[in-house]
């Protein structure tokens, strides 16, 4: 009897602990901080990267980082990613190992105009390699880079490729594979087969290795387009599209898969509500054969939904997290998350993570662990009292029955 009463009130004192606020990631204030980006080990263990503006002359933006433990906690300050510092450094992602080693991708400044940059760290943040190259054709424009890891190490990086030509830009989506050393295996591989409509890609691993891209086709009516790849880059089907709607107002898609290779894809708009989008996902087998028609994400119709970004677990549970604009004059925008089954079947209703409200809070991504706890973060204006600042948000595994309840954190 004694036991059950300390085991209870030792559960209600941790519940109690976790009902905290969201928390400022960046220790640097001054400037914007914006372009949050979140990766996690499936454990526990995140990190979370971003770029920083400077306004001091001859600086630009640097790509910063900061890690979180498996309790919650910051064990370090920030820390720099990027190597070169003049020009434009933005656009972060990232990917996390099981081990806890992470790689980074940004754009930034290279020999004709953007290049795509990779810079691998280990479990404690201590850089691994200098920043590589990760494009070899350096004409033209490489934007919008993606990165994904798969159990061994082997990173796969997407970005979107622009190159001028006398009718218009050549839009293509490219990706190259790395070994856990950062050395390129192969040369570029070219994702799509349309060769002026390919933009915004996103990509996802198994823990085999082999990987699926999704994109958006920019000049017809925004399908969305995935398709699936072997772990050494050889293409397993043609491209295929993913929403059943042609839709005119889609930001970017987001991709998610499991270790065993099912995949989930998330996207925004909607052809039936104008400016008003919705969050919309899809599931997938390791196959790529749909399970089930688009559904949709979002349970507040008011307003429109932008910005998905969607992660999964090895239970194949799934998460999606979007930013919601609330359509009234000030332009607030807030951070909203749902939960999802294996089965696609929500496991509530949608719920807001940040509970500072003035002005805009957008932008959002997210990582999803094995145990069910996520962490969210996003860019928040004015709450750092500098701009834009970047902050962030643990959801424990089940804290949250009811949708209205007031966002609980294990971050500390």
């Amino acid at each position: 009897m004694h036991r059950m009463s300390l085991a209870c009130l030792i559960v209600v004192t941790i519940l109690e602990s976790l009902a905290v606020a969201e928390v400022q990631v960046n220790v640097r204030t001054s400037g914007t901080q914006a372009n949050a980006a979140v990766a996690g080990d499936g454990s526990g263990g995140w990190v979370i990267v971003w770029s920083s503006y400077y306004t001091t002359p001859g600086r630009s933006n640097d790509i910063l980082a900061r890690r979180l433990d498996t309790a919650g906690r910051f064990p370090g300050d920030e820390f720099h990613v990027n190597v070169m510092t003049g020009g434009n450094q933005t656009e972060p992602a990232v990917a996390m190992g099981r081990r806890g080693q992470f790689a980074v991708v940004w754009q930034g400044p290279g020999p004709d105009q953007e290049d795509i940059f990779l810079r691998l760290f280990d479990p404690n943040g201590v850089p691994a390699t200098d920043e590589l190259l990760v494009n070899l054709n350096t004409s033209g424009r490489q934007l919008y880079p993606s990165v994904a890891v798969s159990e061994s190490g082997t990173l796969v990086v997407v970005w979107e490729s622009r190159e001028p030509v006398a009718d218009g830009d050549i839009v293509l989506v490219c990706a190259q594979l790395f070994d856990p050393n950062g050395s390129g295996l192969g040369g570029e591989i070219v994702v799509g087969t349309d060769l002026y409509d390919c933009r915004y890609p996103d990509v996802a691993m198994d823990q085999a290795g082999r990987f699926a891209v999704t994109w958006m086709r920019d000049r017809t009516s925004h399908p969305i387009t995935a398709r699936l790849f072997d772990c050494t880059g050889v293409p397993l089907a043609d491209p295929f599209e993913v929403n059943t709607a042609r839709i005119s107002s889609i930001t970017r898609p987001s991709i998610a898969m499991s270790s065993l290779g099912d995949f989930v894809i998330a996207w925004d708009g909607d052809a039936n509500r104008a400016s008003e989008d919705d969050v919309h996902a899809r599931l997938f087998d390791l196959t790529g054969v749909p399970r089930g028609e688009p559904f949709l994400v979002n349970t507040i119709r008011m307003g429109a939904q932008q910005w998905p970004r969607v992660a999964v677990n090895d239970a194949n549970e799934f998460v999606i997290v979007w930013e919601h604009d609330t359509a009234e004059p000030n332009a607030l925008t807030e951070v909203f998350a749902r939960r999802f089954g294996c089965d696609g079947v929500p496991a509530g209703d949608q719920f807001q993570l940040n509970t500072h409200t003035p002005d805009r809070q957008r932008y959002a991504d997210v990582a999803l662990a094995d145990d069910g706890s996520f962490v969210a973060t996003w860019e928040s204006n004015g709450q750092d009292n500098s701009g834009y600042g970047v902050f962030a948000h643990l959801e424990p595994p089940s804290t949250r029955a009811d949708p209205n309840d007031a966002p609980s954190s294990a971050l500390q």
